[in-house]
């Protein structure tokens, strides 16, 4: 056998590289795949938590013997103080709106928008108010807020 025609079995180094570059590419992007399927998890997780939360709150504001009517109270007049949360979570009253009386023409549709008011009407309260609820995680990537209405209870 002649010295130059050798068997030559194995990878040349280009080879090798190019080898090396798709499976480090392959593994980047499924990596970067995993990563934004644990953040996404962990802000959906947040945002559920946050829901969850306030509408406890709202159940809370909305019990008459935990908190009970009160007559032109503010957003102090309504206390979250017994609502049980999970710790990095606040939950707040941030407004009191009351309803000004008026009642719906017939046969015209009422939007109460119209009809709520951040002071109390003249003549005292009218018996409805619109309380909205915010809570907020810890970090701040999940808030929520929502509405209830509490009427009094004659």
């Amino acid at each position: 056998m002649l010295p130059h025609a050798r068997d030559e079995n194995g990878f040349s180094l280009v080879e090798v590289l190019v080898t090396i570059v798709i499976v480090g590419v392959t593994f980047s992007a499924l990596l970067g795949g995993l990563v934004t399927t644990i953040t996404v998890s962990s802000l959906h997780r947040k945002q559920a938590t946050a829901d969850s939360v306030a509408r406890s709150a709202a159940e809370w504001v909305k019990d008459s013997v935990a908190n009970p009517y009160a007559n032109c109270g503010g957003a102090g007049a309504y206390s979250l103080s017994g609502l049980q949360k999970p710790s990095g979570y606040a939950a707040s009253i941030t407004s009191v709106e009351y309803w000004d009386g008026t009642l719906p023409a017939a046969g015209t549709a009422y939007s109460l928008d119209g009809h709520m008011g951040s002071s109390c009407p003249g003549g005292g309260d009218k018996g409805v108010q619109r309380i909205t609820i915010s809570v907020t995680s810890s970090d701040g990537q999940a808030q929520e807020t929502v509405q209830v209405l509490k009427r009094v209870i004659p």
